[in-house]
């Protein structure tokens, strides 16, 4: 679609990808114009009834260097003004980003090339799976710049590698490579740089080829169990599934099912 100065956007075979584009400021996400556009193509991707998956990925070496520091040594857009006005800038911008993020019933899946650091690594951890190259590095580094994870990075990073982990790197900032993010629980695989592109895709197009209602449900169901005691969550996921069974692909696909027994039956396999 046209209006894009930021991103690049796409929707095609269920599945939308988001590619961060501005690869000069290392895909900074502080800019109104960048949250804007990730929040719009959220939207987009969850009103399309065929999309299940959102991927996440980016132009150039880096995934994103989070804020831009260029602006916070200016006092200048997201950093400019009182303490209020920061306050209530960053509730408008780049929370708003990883509360939408958090809360979409998309499987969201982030494919990183390279540094995902500060609000970029939180766009990651926010993010249902993460496939990244040889090349990606992590780092929580808002203490470096005598800051905090101002966009909720403080709640996402305990919950993916645990309270110990979380507070090692939030009180050091030091980065962690590709497996090292592996062996931590950021990263599902870790592949060579030139195999990245094709093994999101690979992975996007089996959970884009699933029922879009069993997957959208899934995603919500896993969203709220987080939260949920299980008396509530039981009765929740027999709401669901009480849905779903009404839903003509769940009925397509036990016909299918039975038939491809009966036939291996029949066949004596």
């Amino acid at each position: 679609m046209t209006g894009r100065t930021e991103t690049r956007f796409v929707i095609e075979r269920g599945r939308a990808t988001l590619t961060l584009a501005r690869p000069d400021i290392r895909n900074a996400l502080t800019g109104p114009e960048m949250i804007q556009e990730i929040l719009l193509a959220i939207t987009e991707a969850e009103d399309d009834p065929e999309v299940r998956v959102l991927v996440i990925g980016a132009e150039g070496p880096a995934f994103s260097a989070g804020g831009n520091v260029k602006d916070m040594r200016d006092r200048a857009g997201l950093f400019a003004g009182t303490p209020d006005r920061i306050a209530e800038g960053y509730r408008r911008s780049i929370q708003r980003l990883t509360a939408s993020l958090l809360g979409t019933d998309l499987v969201t899946l982030a494919s990183v090339p390279g540094p995902a650091v500060g609000a970029g690594f939180d766009l990651v951890l926010g993010c249902d799976l993460r496939i990244g190259s040889t090349s990606a590095r992590f780092a929580h580094t808002f203490v470096d710049l005598g800051i905090v994870p101002g966009d909720g990075g403080a709640w996402l990073l305990p919950r993916v590698v645990g309270w110990q982990r979380a507070a090692e790197l939030a009180f050091t900032g030091r980065s962690l490579d590709a497996y090292e993010a592996l062996e931590a629980g950021i990263l599902l695989e870790v592949v060579e740089p030139e195999a990245l592109e094709s093994r999101v895709d690979e992975l996007a197009g089996v959970i884009a080829a699933k029922p879009a209602h069993s997957v959208r449900l899934a995603k919500r169901l896993l969203r709220h169990a987080r939260t949920m005691d299980l008396d509530e969550f039981l009765d929740l996921s027999a709401a669901f599934q009480a849905i779903a069974h009404h839903e003509p692909a769940h009925v397509e696909a036990v016909e299918r099912y039975v038939a491809a027994w009966e036939e291996r039956k029949r066949r004596g396999k």
